[in-house]
């Protein structure tokens, strides 16, 4: 029963989305402590445009499946997209070579924190309602 209303798509797409702010997180408090260091590129967290071409149907090869025993190729469900960190080589903002702008990461930390806080907050909301049903056990 727990599993019928916890493995929904919406729990499960909050669920990594969660994970993937919190990976995000992580690489651009990375960035931000070595906004002085020589050489250091920045790095990014690539999540969102794998997941549109997931739900959009647009993968990049898909092959023809005449029977369930066939192995899918291009098959991709959603819980099997993962974030990509990726270091930025291209840019060079300073004589040093280091690439990181500490206002593009502010800006980049605060609207990820933004997004992780709406989230967390529907998913605590879901849990909320799920307590409600549990603790009145349908009484009106």
């Amino acid at each position: 029963m727990f599993e019928r209303l916890t493995g929904t798509a919406t729990f499960n797409l909050l669920g990594k989305g969660l994970e993937v702010s919190s990976l995000r997180h992580k690489v651009i408090a990375n960035n931000i402590s070595n906004v002085n260091t020589p050489k250091f590129k920045r790095q990014i967290v690539t999540f969102e445009d794998q997941m549109a071409k997931v739900f959009d149907g647009k993968i990049d090869i898909v092959g023809k499946r005449e029977d369930d025993r066939h192995i899918p190729i291009g098959e991709i469900s959603y819980m099997n997209v993962d974030p990509l960190i990726q270091t930025d080589r291209i840019h060079v903002m300073r004589n040093d070579k280091n690439n990181v702008d500490i206002d593009v990461e502010m800006s980049d930390l605060a609207k990820n924190t933004m997004k992780y806080q709406i989230m967390a907050n529907r998913l605590a909301s879901m849990f909320s309602h799920l307590n409600d049903v549990i603790t009145r056990g349908g009484r009106a």
